[in-house]
């Protein structure tokens, strides 16, 4: 029988092609233009039924029953903007461990076993305004779901290991965050727009994540998660009355109280210059942010909300909008470029624009930007450009309301921020009522371009042009500050002088040979320790000084190359390669023993202390130079060797100041190299080091330092 239907519409398909290449048929077509599409039908949203528990938790549901699911969301007044300024990302850290840290009656590994078991989903976040609670189901598995997570709310256990573990992901996410190109211009932009210590640009540090105690997240979570600050919404088969006697029956001993401290303030930030740049050498196109603070949205005029998405869709949102059409289209500067008015309810948003483009063209796709803004904010938009804007929003708004879910998470957003249930209705026909004239004075209300800074990462020698032509420029350091380490005392005369005293008589006495180094060649074994798993690396590198490296390592048969020629590098993995940034060759030449011994002028050399670790009494010298790049080599007082070193790890997410201790020292061609090391954070073994060949002035095929792909 399917047979039969299918053939059956395979020959009215081949009937209607045919129809449509004969010339009666195609002389009755109809331009695109020329149809007349009639209005768009109303649709009704599903009843949203209400109802709360004794102790204050609002219950809203949408009864569905497609499917014997359960699909929960709870939002929970608080989150990420009620962090305080030194302990920013405590918000996101409560929420973590109250999902992983277990209960009082479950251990972490307990309770993920049991949600598995029971085919359960629960996940906790934090948003800038609230936390987040997801958990979804079988309808038969709903109280069982419950059960649990009332046990994760009212009885957390804040498992230290846990914690450690969620500081850990934390570090290692800081170490990598200048990778990202686009992430660093979100995050510079919004620091020059909000301040540094808002939490509406916060940047988590090193030193947040260390300054967050197991007291603080105690409070933390006592101030926010309680019964009356918890606003949740369930779609599922049942009936409102189960619901409620479920929760009731796990949540109803629960007798907290929030304690809900006053919203932040948005203070103008005052710039004295036009531009913020930052230097990132191994970019080849810049990206850019152009915009200013914004207003707070007031939720009542939903006919300047209106206006607003409007002339968004208008001018820069979407692949039609002016910008695009311009930077992209006809200027052919860019892939994507986006941004608008973006009004938030509690707190000011931003009016920004953001785009990237090869290097040579930064200053005309800046420039093009501001002819954008100049222009829309002077003269009315075509009345063919107003409709189709207008056209897409109402054609469009049914989708934000496809499901369900969908629709029940779009209420209990409104509902959190007080917006009117006739809010969609009246915005709906507001759209219809939007004018030229409108948008041109949305354009001039919230378009202010001697307010607007403009932000540019990428590398300045080669923008074409000069950035000082946009106005005054002051450039923004984006290295990541390092994990706090003891005090380092202020460099005097006298100290510096000893420093160099005791340097000077390593390369004249243990270390001489190094003085005859052209070439070096190293075979090591390395053990790596990270989250508890260990992974063997076998690494091969080859120095040809003073300015050549190749670096090889095999890590779970996967091969990783770094190459070093002068001041610029590559990194290779699995057929990508990305360029190396100039800082982070300087920081890696800084450590290299060769150019400690070999060099003198851009490094100062601290004498610190003398200090005795396992019963041998070691000299301690602080290394450091103009570019916050620093070492500390321990000097065995008895052998003058160098014995320990202490700078900041660089092994994927673990951060904090690694200490190596070597050992197994042996003499090749009158140097001293230790074939054996073990490396330290924070007391616990993260490294192991065995060299199995050492060469000096091995001859080097110089064919390996090219940074040119291989064919």
């Amino acid at each position: 029988m399917k047979q039969v239907s299918l053939s059956k519409y395979f020959i009215v398909a081949a009937v209607l092609v045919s129809l449509s290449f004969s010339p009666g048929f195609a002389a009755k077509k109809k331009r695109l233009d020329q149809i007349k599409f009639p209005e768009l039908n109303t649709f009704d949203l599903p009843e949203i039924k209400k109802t709360q528990t004794g102790n204050g938790i609002k219950l809203r549901l949408i009864k569905d029953e497609k499917l014997p699911l359960v699909d929960l969301k709870i939002l929970i007044r608080g989150g990420d903007a009620y962090d305080p300024t030194a302990k920013a990302g405590l918000a996101v850290v409560t929420a973590q461990l109250l999902r992983i840290g277990g209960t009082r009656d479950l251990q972490p590994d307990q309770l993920d076993q049991r949600i598995d078991a029971n085919g359960i989903s629960i996940n906790i976040g934090s948003n800038i305004d609230f936390f987040t609670i997801s958990l979804s189901c079988l309808q038969e598995n709903f109280s069982e779901a419950v059960s649990i997570l009332s046990q994760m709310l009212l009885y957390p256990a804040f498992d230290k290991e846990k914690l450690e573990e969620i500081k850990t992901q934390f570090n290692s996410a800081i170490s990598r965050r200048n990778d990202d190109p686009g992430s660093i211009n979100n995050r510079e932009f919004n620091t020059l727009i909000y301040g540094k210590d808002s939490p509406f640009a916060a940047v988590i540090e090193y030193k947040h994540i260390d300054n967050i105690t197991m007291a603080d997240i105690v409070g933390f979570y006592k101030r926010f998660f309680a019964p009356d600050n918890m606003l949740t919404g369930i779609v599922s088969p049942l009936e409102m009355a189960e619901v409620k006697e479920v929760f009731e029956k796990h949540f109803g001993s629960w007798t907290n109280t929030a304690r809900i401290p006053p919203y932040p303030v948005v203070k103008q930030q005052m710039h004295d210059f036009k531009v913020g740049f930052a230097e990132k050498s191994n970019l080849n196109q810049s990206y850019l942010s152009i915009g200013h603070l914004g207003m707070q949205e007031d939720i009542r005029d939903f006919k300047e909300k209106a206006k607003i998405m409007v002339f968004n869709s208008i001018f820069s949102a979407g692949f039609s909008s002016r910008l695009m059409s311009r930077v992209r289209v006809k200027m052919g500067l860019t892939y994507r470029i986006g941004g608008g008015i973006d009004t938030e309810i509690l707190y000011p948003g931003s009016t920004s624009f953001s785009t990237f483009t090869k290097s040579e063209s930064t200053m005309d796709a800046v420039k093009a930007i501001f002819d954008e803004i100049n222009i829309i904010r002077k003269e009315k938009v075509a009345e063919k450009e107003l409709k189709d804007a207008k056209d897409y929003f109402l054609n469009s708004f049914v989708f934000r309301f496809s499901s369900p879910e969908q629709i029940l998470s779009n209420a209990l957003t409104s509902e959190f921020y007080g917006i009117a249930e006739d809010f969609r209705k009246n915005l709906v026909e507001s759209i219809k009522a939007v004018t030229a004239a409108d948008i041109l004075e949305t354009a001039d209300k919230y378009l202010q371009p001697d307010k607007m800074i403009v932000f540019i990462l990428g590398k300045e020698e080669d923008i074409r042009g000069n950035l000082s032509d946009l106005g005054k420029v002051k450039k923004i350091d984006i290295s990541i500050p390092p994990p706090a380490q003891e005090k380092i005392p202020a460099p005097t005369g006298e100290n510096l002088a000893k420093g160099r005293r005791i340097i000077n008589t390593l390369i004249k006495g243990s270390y001489r040979g190094y003085k005859q180094v052209k070439s070096l060649e190293v075979l090591a074994d390395t053990k790596m320790t990270i989250s508890g798993r260990t992974l063997p690396v076998g690494v091969k590198s080859i120095s040809l000084y003073p300015d050549k490296y190749y670096n090889e390592m095999s890590v779970m048969g996967m091969k990783v190359e770094v190459i070093v020629n002068g001041d610029k590098g590559v990194m290779r993995q699995m057929g990508r390669e990305r360029p190396l940034p100039q800082e982070d060759i300087a920081e890696n030449r800084f450590g290299d023993l060769f150019f400690i011994l070999n060099t003198e002028g851009s490094t100062e050399y601290q004498y610190l202390k003398e200090t005795e670790i396992d019963g041998n009494i070691y000299e301690v010298i602080y290394l450091f130079d103009a570019k916050k790049n620093w070492l500390k080599l321990f000097v065995n007082k008895k052998t003058g060797l160098i014995e320990i070193e202490e700078k900041m790890s660089k092994l994927p997410g673990i951060s904090g100041i690694a200490r190596e201790v070597k050992s197994d020292f042996r003499t090749v061609a009158g140097i001293p190299f230790a074939y054996k090391s073990k490396t330290y954070v924070k007391g616990k073994k993260v490294g192991e080091t065995t060299i199995k060949r050492i060469k000096v002035n091995p001859p080097v095929d110089a064919s390996i330092f090219h940074l040119e792909k291989k064919e």
